[in-house]
């Protein structure tokens, strides 16, 4: 395998984001991790820590900003949840195992993988059509001798990030709002008004 020596290639992705592919090579290397079809070395592997009590506090605000490529997407938060108790992951230690260590992952432009328990039968993703990509029909790769992170591919992901984002106001009610009116929120929101 043309990465297996190379220390700061940690992970190799099999999806990739619906991002604008024009300009971006076959492939290129991104600081994310992706669980949606991946592979790693056992020499990276061996980094590999979910300790998010011992890590919550391993990221200063501008790694974190980083992180979540340039506040793009919160993969942080998922970090606090699993400290808080409130999720049970192992895909974000991953990612933060691979970031620690300043590693990068190897991305394709056009998805070799789909993940389909974005139908709402998932468990960490909501029923959605955001993460849907038609498959890869190549079959030879060209791959970068520059190892770094792609920055053209680095601002589409952001792009792409922010465009699914949540309003404001629902990452405000999200955050702010008490449980239970949370939940009558949603009903009416699923129902389509009041009764």
């Amino acid at each position: 395998m043309r990465y297996k020596d190379e220390e700061k290639v940690m992970h190799i992705s099999g999806y990739a984001f619906p991002i604008k592919k024009e300009e971006l090579p076959d492939t290129f290397f991104l600081k994310p991790t992706s669980g949606w079809g991946w592979a790693t070395w056992k020499r990276a592997w061996k980094y590999f820590e979910r300790n998010p009590e011992r890590q919550i506090n391993l990221l200063n605000e501008k790694q974190i900003r980083d992180f979540n490529l340039n506040n793009s997407y919160d993969y942080w938060l998922q970090v606090e949840l699993n400290y808080k108790g409130k999720l049970y992951t192992w895909a974000i230690f991953w990612y933060l195992s691979v970031y620690l260590q300043e590693g990068l992952s190897l991305h394709p432009r056009d998805s070799l993988v789909k993940n389909i328990g974005a139908d709402g039968s998932g468990v960490h993703v909501g029923k959605t059509n955001d993460y849907e990509v038609d498959l890869s029909a190549k079959n030879s790769w060209e791959f970068p001798d520059i190892i770094e992170e792609h920055q053209l591919a680095k601002q589409r992901l952001e792009k792409f990030f922010r465009s699914i984002r949540p309003p404001i106001w629902k990452r405000l009610v999200g955050k702010f709002l008490p449980q239970k009116f949370k939940h009558i929120l949603k009903r009416l929101m699923r129902d389509g008004g009041l009764r």
